[in-house]
């Protein structure tokens, strides 16, 4: 019965340090990239981070509408903004919100996902903000 025991015990240590590898912490959580999350209404963005997977910046988060709103459709996108150390914009991004289904939330939550060709240095801020509507031409 105690090798039973021993066996899992022995592994965890294991499956901790293989699931360390799998998610390697954030460009945010290692201080590398200030995400800066801008103030929207209805939707707001609750939640946004950025990794580096082979040489390219991914940017993910979740919008929400409040809990308060009778809304469900989102009808605008997630404007990403990079901008490096010296405050030159390296790259601009619009990015389509995709709505969770969960039965009791009734898809008043939605994830956003973006791909950008640039490694993130020390010091770079994204600027993510929900933008309802199209831009301009001047945008």
């Amino acid at each position: 019965m105690i090798n039973k025991i021993r066996l899992p015990i022995r592994l965890a240590p294991v499956l901790l340090i293989s699931a360390c590898a799998l998610f390697p912490p954030s460009l945010v959580e290692q201080g590398i990239v200030r995400m800066d999350i801008g103030e929207s209404k209805p939707v707001s963005v609750r939640r946004a981070t950025a990794y580096l997977e082979d040489g390219t910046t991914i940017v993910r988060g979740e919008a929400a509408f409040p809990s308060s709103s009778t809304s469900r459709h989102f009808t605008g996108h997630i404007d990403i903004k990079i901008v490096m150390p010296d405050g030159k914009v390296t790259a601009k991004n619009n990015v389509k919100l995709f709505p969770r289904r969960i039965p009791k939330k009734r898809g008043r939550r939605a994830f956003f996902v973006s791909k950008i060709d640039f490694e993130a240095s020390e010091g770079t801020v994204v600027h993510v903000t929900y933008h309802s509507g199209v831009h301009g031409n001047s945008g």
